[in-house]
Protein backbone atom coordinates (compact mmCIF):
# COMPACT_ATOMS: atom_id res chain seq x y z
CA UNK A 1 0.00 0.00 0.00
CA UNK A 2 1.30 3.27 -0.80
CA UNK A 3 2.17 6.16 1.86
CA UNK A 4 -1.28 7.81 3.26
CA UNK A 5 0.48 11.03 1.95
CA UNK A 6 1.02 9.88 -1.18
CA UNK A 7 -2.42 9.05 -1.49
CA UNK A 8 -3.96 12.29 -0.17
CA UNK A 9 -1.88 14.28 -2.21
CA UNK A 10 -3.65 12.33 -5.26
CA UNK A 11 -6.93 12.94 -4.17
CA UNK A 12 -9.70 13.30 -6.85
CA UNK A 13 -11.75 16.92 -6.31
CA UNK A 14 -14.60 16.89 -7.85
CA UNK A 15 -16.33 19.75 -8.26
CA UNK A 16 -20.25 19.71 -9.41
CA UNK A 17 -22.46 22.69 -10.41
CA UNK A 18 -23.09 25.21 -7.58
CA UNK A 19 -25.75 27.00 -6.72
CA UNK A 20 -28.74 27.23 -8.82
CA UNK A 21 -27.33 24.76 -11.38
CA UNK A 22 -28.29 21.15 -9.45
CA UNK A 23 -28.01 18.36 -11.37
CA UNK A 24 -30.95 16.20 -11.93
CA UNK A 25 -31.22 12.30 -11.57
CA UNK A 26 -27.31 12.44 -11.23
CA UNK A 27 -25.29 8.97 -11.60
CA UNK A 28 -23.62 8.13 -7.78
CA UNK A 29 -20.12 9.07 -7.94
CA UNK A 30 -19.81 6.04 -4.87
CA UNK A 31 -20.50 2.12 -6.38
CA UNK A 32 -23.21 0.84 -4.45
CA UNK A 33 -24.89 4.02 -3.48
CA UNK A 34 -28.60 4.90 -4.81
CA UNK A 35 -28.79 7.29 -7.90
CA UNK A 36 -30.48 10.37 -6.81
CA UNK A 37 -33.80 11.81 -8.35
CA UNK A 38 -34.69 15.31 -9.50
CA UNK A 39 -35.26 17.76 -8.24
CA UNK A 40 -38.58 19.04 -9.99
CA UNK A 41 -37.18 22.62 -10.00
CA UNK A 42 -35.60 25.15 -6.80
CA UNK A 43 -35.25 22.95 -3.98
CA UNK A 44 -36.86 24.58 -0.53
CA UNK A 45 -37.17 23.57 2.79
CA UNK A 46 -38.43 24.82 5.58
CA UNK A 47 -38.81 24.10 9.08
CA UNK A 48 -42.64 24.21 10.53
CA UNK A 49 -41.89 22.83 14.05
CA UNK A 50 -40.81 24.11 16.44
CA UNK A 51 -41.02 28.33 15.46
CA UNK A 52 -38.41 30.67 16.32
CA UNK A 53 -38.19 31.67 19.78
CA UNK A 54 -40.84 29.44 20.80
CA UNK A 55 -40.65 28.25 24.69
CA UNK A 56 -42.00 24.49 24.87
CA UNK A 57 -42.86 24.10 28.63
CA UNK A 58 -41.40 21.26 30.62
CA UNK A 59 -43.95 18.89 31.87
CA UNK A 60 -45.08 18.79 35.55
CA UNK A 61 -43.95 16.50 37.80
CA UNK A 62 -46.01 13.17 38.14
CA UNK A 63 -47.23 12.76 41.53
CA UNK A 64 -44.20 10.82 42.98
CA UNK A 65 -41.93 11.19 40.54
CA UNK A 66 -38.95 13.50 40.21
CA UNK A 67 -39.08 16.34 38.07
CA UNK A 68 -38.90 15.72 34.14
CA UNK A 69 -35.42 17.16 33.08
CA UNK A 70 -36.67 18.14 29.65
CA UNK A 71 -39.61 18.06 27.23
CA UNK A 72 -41.63 16.25 24.11
CA UNK A 73 -40.03 18.40 21.10
CA UNK A 74 -41.97 17.55 17.44
CA UNK A 75 -39.95 18.68 14.04
CA UNK A 76 -42.16 19.08 10.95
CA UNK A 77 -40.57 20.31 8.04
CA UNK A 78 -41.96 21.01 4.41
CA UNK A 79 -39.70 20.48 1.57
CA UNK A 80 -40.25 21.24 -2.28
CA UNK A 81 -39.42 19.78 -5.95
CA UNK A 82 -36.91 17.47 -3.50
CA UNK A 83 -37.87 13.57 -3.49
CA UNK A 84 -36.62 11.49 -0.31
CA UNK A 85 -36.47 8.03 -0.40
CA UNK A 86 -35.56 4.65 1.21
CA UNK A 87 -33.55 2.18 -1.26
CA UNK A 88 -34.29 -0.80 0.89
CA UNK A 89 -31.44 -2.98 -1.08
CA UNK A 90 -28.82 -0.55 0.40
CA UNK A 91 -30.69 1.33 3.51
CA UNK A 92 -29.58 4.39 1.74
CA UNK A 93 -31.36 6.85 -0.61
CA UNK A 94 -32.18 10.91 -0.38
CA UNK A 95 -33.58 12.64 2.74
CA UNK A 96 -33.79 15.04 5.09
CA UNK A 97 -30.51 16.07 7.80
CA UNK A 98 -31.14 17.16 10.83
CA UNK A 99 -28.69 19.03 12.78
CA UNK A 100 -28.89 19.67 16.67
CA UNK A 101 -26.93 21.75 18.53
CA UNK A 102 -23.88 21.10 16.03
CA UNK A 103 -24.45 17.17 16.48
CA UNK A 104 -25.85 15.35 13.08
CA UNK A 105 -28.87 12.98 13.78
CA UNK A 106 -29.80 9.66 11.23
CA UNK A 107 -30.98 10.67 7.97
CA UNK A 108 -34.51 11.20 7.89
CA UNK A 109 -36.35 9.89 4.99
CA UNK A 110 -40.04 9.39 6.16
CA UNK A 111 -40.61 13.44 6.47
CA UNK A 112 -44.42 12.75 6.08
CA UNK A 113 -44.56 11.83 9.84
CA UNK A 114 -42.94 14.46 12.66
CA UNK A 115 -39.48 13.58 13.96
CA UNK A 116 -39.67 13.29 18.05
CA UNK A 117 -37.18 14.30 20.82
CA UNK A 118 -38.96 12.78 23.64
CA UNK A 119 -37.01 14.36 26.38
CA UNK A 120 -35.07 17.39 25.13
CA UNK A 121 -33.23 18.54 27.91
CA UNK A 122 -34.46 22.22 28.74
CA UNK A 123 -32.57 25.09 27.50
CA UNK A 124 -31.40 26.61 24.21
CA UNK A 125 -31.08 25.06 21.36
CA UNK A 126 -30.56 25.52 17.41
CA UNK A 127 -31.81 23.20 14.79
CA UNK A 128 -30.40 23.19 11.22
CA UNK A 129 -32.35 20.80 8.33
CA UNK A 130 -30.79 20.39 4.77
CA UNK A 131 -31.29 17.69 2.04
CA UNK A 132 -29.07 15.13 1.09
CA UNK A 133 -28.42 13.08 -2.04
CA UNK A 134 -27.72 9.02 -0.75
CA UNK A 135 -24.23 9.83 -1.07
CA UNK A 136 -24.21 12.32 1.49
CA UNK A 137 -23.54 15.00 -1.10
CA UNK A 138 -26.05 18.49 0.09
CA UNK A 139 -28.10 20.03 -2.22
CA UNK A 140 -26.41 23.67 -2.36
CA UNK A 141 -29.64 25.48 -3.67
CA UNK A 142 -30.11 28.70 -1.71
CA UNK A 143 -33.80 28.08 0.40
CA UNK A 144 -32.12 24.14 1.16
CA UNK A 145 -31.35 24.93 4.38
CA UNK A 146 -33.23 25.83 7.05
CA UNK A 147 -32.86 27.06 11.12
CA UNK A 148 -34.22 27.92 13.90
CA UNK A 149 -33.53 28.63 17.32
CA UNK A 150 -35.92 27.25 20.20
CA UNK A 151 -35.84 26.76 23.82
CA UNK A 152 -36.95 23.98 26.46
CA UNK A 153 -38.56 25.09 29.59
CA UNK A 154 -36.29 28.23 29.51
CA UNK A 155 -34.01 30.63 27.34
CA UNK A 156 -30.39 30.40 28.48
CA UNK A 157 -28.74 31.95 25.22
CA UNK A 158 -26.64 28.74 24.58
CA UNK A 159 -26.93 27.79 20.97
CA UNK A 160 -28.17 30.21 19.00
CA UNK A 161 -27.38 30.48 15.23
CA UNK A 162 -27.35 33.98 13.20
CA UNK A 163 -27.44 33.01 9.54
CA UNK A 164 -25.65 36.34 8.73
CA UNK A 165 -22.52 34.54 10.22
CA UNK A 166 -19.98 32.56 8.25
CA UNK A 167 -20.67 29.09 9.36
CA UNK A 168 -19.29 25.71 7.85
CA UNK A 169 -21.06 22.19 8.40
CA UNK A 170 -19.24 19.65 7.81
CA UNK A 171 -21.81 16.87 6.18
CA UNK A 172 -19.53 14.10 5.46
CA UNK A 173 -17.20 11.24 6.15
CA UNK A 174 -19.04 10.39 9.48
CA UNK A 175 -19.24 6.91 11.17
CA UNK A 176 -17.82 3.89 10.00
CA UNK A 177 -16.98 2.42 6.04
CA UNK A 178 -15.59 -0.82 5.29
CA UNK A 179 -12.15 -1.24 3.72
CA UNK A 180 -13.23 -2.04 0.29
CA UNK A 181 -15.64 1.04 0.23
CA UNK A 182 -12.26 3.59 1.28
CA UNK A 183 -11.54 3.61 -2.32
CA UNK A 184 -13.68 6.60 -2.04
CA UNK A 185 -14.74 8.78 0.52
CA UNK A 186 -16.57 11.48 0.05
CA UNK A 187 -15.84 14.94 2.04
CA UNK A 188 -19.27 17.41 2.08
CA UNK A 189 -20.20 20.98 3.54
CA UNK A 190 -22.76 23.60 3.94
CA UNK A 191 -21.47 26.61 3.87
CA UNK A 192 -23.69 29.65 4.76
CA UNK A 193 -23.46 34.00 5.64
CA UNK A 194 -20.57 33.97 2.82
CA UNK A 195 -19.57 33.39 -0.54
CA UNK A 196 -17.09 30.98 -1.33
CA UNK A 197 -14.20 32.31 -3.63
CA UNK A 198 -10.92 33.31 -4.25
CA UNK A 199 -8.43 34.86 -1.79
CA UNK A 200 -8.00 37.91 -4.09
CA UNK A 201 -12.02 39.12 -3.72
CA UNK A 202 -11.93 40.34 -0.26
CA UNK A 203 -15.81 39.43 0.37
CA UNK A 204 -15.18 35.67 -0.64
CA UNK A 205 -14.10 33.21 1.64
CA UNK A 206 -12.78 30.03 1.58
CA UNK A 207 -12.50 26.34 3.29
CA UNK A 208 -9.50 25.52 4.55
CA UNK A 209 -9.10 21.64 6.11
CA UNK A 210 -7.01 19.01 7.54
CA UNK A 211 -7.11 15.56 7.44
CA UNK A 212 -4.51 13.60 10.38
CA UNK A 213 -1.64 15.15 9.89
CA UNK A 214 -1.34 15.77 6.09
CA UNK A 215 -0.66 19.74 5.07
CA UNK A 216 -3.73 21.74 4.86
CA UNK A 217 -5.76 22.01 1.53
CA UNK A 218 -7.60 25.11 0.36
CA UNK A 219 -10.96 25.46 -1.24
CA UNK A 220 -12.22 28.39 -3.17
CA UNK A 221 -15.16 26.72 -4.67
CA UNK A 222 -18.31 24.97 -3.27
CA UNK A 223 -18.95 21.40 -4.17
CA UNK A 224 -17.71 17.75 -2.63
CA UNK A 225 -14.70 16.42 -2.65
CA UNK A 226 -13.35 12.81 -2.74
CA UNK A 227 -10.27 11.28 -0.67
CA UNK A 228 -9.23 7.95 -1.90
CA UNK A 229 -7.47 4.86 -1.21
CA UNK A 230 -7.77 5.77 2.72
CA UNK A 231 -5.95 3.34 4.82
CA UNK A 232 -7.48 1.27 7.78
CA UNK A 233 -8.31 3.39 11.17
CA UNK A 234 -9.18 6.14 12.51
CA UNK A 235 -8.83 9.55 11.19
CA UNK A 236 -9.57 13.12 12.28
CA UNK A 237 -10.29 16.26 9.99
CA UNK A 238 -11.25 19.49 10.52
CA UNK A 239 -11.98 22.39 8.62
CA UNK A 240 -12.86 26.09 9.01
CA UNK A 241 -13.48 29.38 6.84
CA UNK A 242 -11.06 31.95 6.11
CA UNK A 243 -11.19 35.12 4.38
CA UNK A 244 -7.16 35.38 2.82
CA UNK A 245 -4.88 34.43 5.24
CA UNK A 246 -6.90 34.87 8.47
CA UNK A 247 -9.34 32.31 9.74
CA UNK A 248 -12.69 33.99 10.60
CA UNK A 249 -13.55 34.03 14.29
CA UNK A 250 -16.79 32.62 14.70
CA UNK A 251 -17.55 29.28 16.76
CA UNK A 252 -19.81 28.34 14.20
CA UNK A 253 -16.58 28.90 11.37
CA UNK A 254 -14.73 25.92 12.14
CA UNK A 255 -15.69 22.39 12.64
CA UNK A 256 -13.95 19.01 13.41
CA UNK A 257 -14.83 15.47 13.21
CA UNK A 258 -13.61 11.69 13.15
CA UNK A 259 -14.47 8.85 11.05
CA UNK A 260 -12.89 5.21 10.84
CA UNK A 261 -12.07 2.66 8.14
CA UNK A 262 -12.19 -0.93 9.64
CA UNK A 263 -11.69 -4.27 8.08
CA UNK A 264 -14.71 -5.70 6.03
CA UNK A 265 -16.02 -7.84 8.60
CA UNK A 266 -16.00 -5.41 10.91
CA UNK A 267 -17.89 -2.29 9.89
CA UNK A 268 -21.76 -2.08 9.74
CA UNK A 269 -23.87 -2.70 6.27
CA UNK A 270 -24.70 0.92 6.15
CA UNK A 271 -21.62 3.36 7.09
CA UNK A 272 -23.83 7.00 6.23
CA UNK A 273 -24.72 7.15 9.88
CA UNK A 274 -23.29 8.84 12.71
CA UNK A 275 -22.05 7.06 15.80
CA UNK A 276 -23.65 9.25 18.05
CA UNK A 277 -27.03 9.99 17.33
CA UNK A 278 -28.62 13.27 19.68
CA UNK A 279 -30.94 12.60 22.45
CA UNK A 280 -32.39 9.26 21.71
CA UNK A 281 -34.75 10.92 18.82
CA UNK A 282 -36.36 9.14 15.96
CA UNK A 283 -39.57 9.74 13.63
CA UNK A 284 -42.54 9.00 14.60
CA UNK A 285 -44.28 6.10 13.35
Amino acid sequence: MKPFAVLFASALIATLPLAGQTPVDPKSPIPGYPDGRGPKGPVSVKILTPTADEVIPVPAAAMGRPAPKGARVEVKVAVENFETFKDEATGRGQHVQLVLDGRALPAWFQIDKSWIFPALPAGTHTLLAFVQRPWLETIRDPGAFAAVTFHVGEKNGKSTFDPTQPTIIVNAPRGKFKAGEAAKILFDFFVTGCKMGPATDPEACQVVYRIGQEPQRVLTAWGPIFWENIPVGKHGFIAALYKGEKRIESPSALAQGFFEVVDGAKAPAAPAEPAAPVSQASPAG
